[in-house]
């Protein structure tokens, strides 16, 4: 039976709307997108990114090598904290 009412099959927010279909997949996208933009963002990284370390965990790496003195870390210790 023939219904011309009726636009397509399955499910659609907009059904009757032109193109209806068409923004219930747009809308589906916008919100996997944002599912994984969150996700993303709670990680605190994209996968195979590096965390990167703060200049101060560089400065403490370098005194606990030996790379430095111990007045040149209280020195630039304080640069960095200001």
């Amino acid at each position: 039976m023939y219904y011309p009412h009726h636009y397509g099959y399955g499910f659609s927010l907009f059904r009757g709307v032109p193109f209806g279909g068409y923004i219930t997949m747009g809308l589906g996208i916008l919100i996997a997108a944002a599912l994984i933009y969150l996700l993303v963002k709670k990680s605190g990284s994209f996968p195979g990114q590096e965390k990167s370390d703060s200049p101060l965990e560089i400065l403490q790496k370098r005194f606990v090598n030996g790379e430095i003195s111990r007045e040149e870390y209280l020195e630039k210790k304080e640069i960095l904290k200001k």
